[in-house]
């Protein structure tokens, strides 16, 4: 039976300035910038353990992504040993939405293992050399400083910078799984947790991957939910801010809004989901 420890999702922010010992630019080049959430599974089963880094733009699809290593990694615990015998093409596919595809098309998402990057939906020359280096483990300013002279030549001076900080922390406990969410409220933030209890014996507990494919939904509902609520508050207030917002944008939040409350009040019938300190706000 395959299991998998606690799961911790980091926001990262990495970047890298250089400067030339023969050139005077004041400030430096911007050399390398990376935002990206981060995961790194340890998959274990029988004699097999694995460690599988996720990478994702955002923190919705980054746990979808994750959701799919551990649902590979249950059904046959040698795939990752066995890396073409599996079409993370088609299986990512299946879990993006329509909305996502047509006003989202910056969403992506990277696996990778012992260093090799099985997967990616945005190739990424300076991630790659990162995971390389990290094999599994934390990254760090240490690891950005290496792949900076791998990438860019040891004849040049770097600043680096690597901010890491925690978003999401999954827990699976004998009776239950929890998740603790980090959120962005107005510059502040706030923390929420949700927990599934297993059904009794004889019934099946509930499956990991799937738990994490509900805190997706759970967590892009209220990021969605708050997008709209500041074109409200734009239109009401008659500014302008951020990139343009087309009407057939709204109107497609608005459909998948109500699409994954609809994913999430589907979960909440079949199993025993409790919050603390309450639910957040889907509407």
């Amino acid at each position: 039976m395959a299991s998998v420890l606690g799961i911790t999702l980091f926001r990262e922010k990495t970047t890298v300035h250089k400067f030339s010992f023969d050139t005077a630019s004041e400030g430096g080049q911007a050399a390398m910038s990376i935002r990206s959430n981060r995961i790194a599974m340890v998959l274990k089963s029988a004699d097999v353990n694995e460690t599988v880094v996720v990478r994702g733009q955002n923190i919705p699809c980054t746990l979808r992504a994750a959701a799919m290593v551990y649902e590979v990694f249950s059904r046959n615990p040698f795939a990752f040993r066995n890396e073409a015998g599996t079409e993370w093409t088609a299986k990512w596919d299946q879990r993006m939405s329509s909305y996502e595809r047509q006003f989202v098309p910056e969403t992506w998402v990277s696996i990778h293992h012992n260093g090799q990057t099985l997967f990616s939906t945005n190739t990424s020359k300076q991630i790659d050399a990162i995971e390389a280096l990290a094999q599994g483990g934390d990254v760090n300013e240490q690891i950005v400083r290496r792949v900076s002279q791998t990438l860019f030549g040891r004849d040049e001076e770097f600043v680096v910078q690597h901010d890491s900080q925690t978003a999401v922390v999954f827990t699976p406990f004998s009776s239950y799984h929890r998740a603790a969410i980090l959120e962005r409220r107005g510059g502040r933030t706030g923390s929420f947790a949700a927990s599934v209890h297993h059904p009794p014996k004889p019934k099946k507990p509930v499956r990991y991957d799937t738990f994490i494919h509900f805190c997706a939904d759970l967590i892009e509902a209220v990021n969605v939910r708050m997008f709209l609520e500041r074109i409200k508050a734009m239109i009401e207030e008659n500014r302008i801010s951020g990139p343009p917002v087309t009407p057939a944008q709204v109107q497609g939040a608005m459909n998948r809004r109500k699409e994954l409350v609809a994913f999430v009040n589907a979960f909440e019938r079949a199993n025993k989901v409790s919050y603390r300190p309450e639910r957040p706000e889907l509407f």
